[in-house]
């Protein structure tokens, strides 16, 4: 009886030890403190605001696109945060239903036309297909059961082909990418390779966007003509403008909501949006300042996702889901329709919230 009395006492004390260490890790992966980053988080989304402002201060400028950007992605994440503690399950399969709902009630969304409903921009309905597809992806990761992951992982996969007739090649690799990742999450051990493999996609196609649109004294070069073949000479014309515009007005840029109005090729071209690309538009409105506090948003995201508390399974996704979205917007002007931004952020926010303890993965772990 004195061993068998020792022994549980033993174990008492193992399993003690082991929640410690569980506690350490979730204090490690949190950087010390569960609000330290949503603090940081906060102050980032509040000083990209106050910068709008400034920057459009003075002068004829419309910086209420951007707030309101910058709000819909803000509150979107605060509510993936909220619902996906509570039901992971249930908000991703709702966000992945209403986009597929969204899709098929509308006429011509899977015609593949440059101005298809819903959103009225083909690439659009692509980018938000590939949200849903991550959705979906973090639906099947957190099912109560085989049979509700099926269901969701054929849900991807239709969502997948969706983003195919949608013709937006970007939306494409985003979505197979998703795809692919959220069917193997499952083997991931560690979230910062898909994390850091994410930032440095981004950080490539951004210099690389940038890099073309300096370069039209080079018209003739290889590059610049490939490049020209699959995104339209104009679409680099309007990065041409743009980093013309920043490097003219370095600091507090033309003002938001002037690009359309002091660029050429949208002068001389009424159909023409936006700059297509996010990241050239923040520079040309609102200077090196703009840019800086818009990849710090970008870089928090990332670290926020390192950071997170959920399985490396549903980081991995959400790290894909990122940037993809991240990648998109650098080529295309994606990030203006409020709903693909209410899809990201809500992926985002269920992929950093803290774990769903009826998910399929914390059972698993319980067992």
């Amino acid at each position: 009886m004195a061993d068998s009395g020792a022994g549980r006492a033993w174990r008492r004390l193992r399993r003690s030890r082991a929640v410690r260490r569980s506690l350490r890790v979730t204090a490690r992966l949190d950087g010390g403190s569960p609000w330290r980053l949503d603090l940081i988080g906060a102050v980032l989304v509040a000083l990209a605001g106050v910068w709008a402002l400034l920057a459009a201060a003075g002068r004829p400028a419309s910086p209420e696109g951007f707030l309101l950007a910058l709000l819909t992605v803000a509150a979107a994440y605060g509510a993936g945060r909220i619902a996906g503690a509570r039901s992971a399950f249930g908000t991703c399969a709702t966000v992945a239903g209403a986009v597929a709902v969204l899709m098929l009630l509308s006429p011509d969304a899977l015609s593949g036309a440059a101005l298809a409903e819903p959103l009225g921009y083909g690439n659009a309905n692509g980018a938000l297909v590939a949200q849903a597809v991550a959705a979906a992806c973090l639906a099947a990761l957190a099912a109560p059961s085989d049979r509700r992951r099926g269901d969701m992982h054929v849900l991807a996969g239709l969502l997948a082909l969706a983003a195919f007739a949608t013709r937006s090649l970007t939306a494409v690799f985003g979505a197979v990418a998703v795809l692919l990742v959220g069917l193997t999450a499952l083997s991931a051990r560690r979230r910062g390779s898909f994390v850091l493999a994410g930032a440095v996609a981004v950080a490539l196609v951004v210099a690389g966007t940038v890099s073309l649109g300096g370069d039209r004294a080079e018209r003739a070069s290889g590059v610049r003509s490939t490049a020209a073949d699959g995104l339209t000479e104009r679409r680099i014309d309007l990065w041409h403008d743009a980093f013309e515009s920043a490097k003219d007005n370095p600091w507090r840029g033309t003002g938001p909501g002037t690009f359309l109005a002091r660029s050429p090729t949208a002068r001389a071209d009424s159909d023409t949006k936006s700059a297509h690309s996010q990241w050239l538009r923040q520079a040309a409105e609102q200077g090196v300042p703009g840019v800086v506090l818009l990849a710090a948003l970008l870089g928090w995201a990332y670290v926020r996702l390192w950071r997170s508390r959920q399985d490396p399974a549903v980081v991995a996704v959400g790290a894909v889901a990122l940037t993809a979205f991240a990648v998109h917007a650098s080529m295309d002007y994606v990030a203006e329709f409020p709903p693909v931004l209410v899809a990201v952020g809500v992926v985002l926010g269920v992929a950093t919230a803290a774990p769903d303890p009826e998910s399929a993965i914390s059972r698993e772990s319980r067992r």
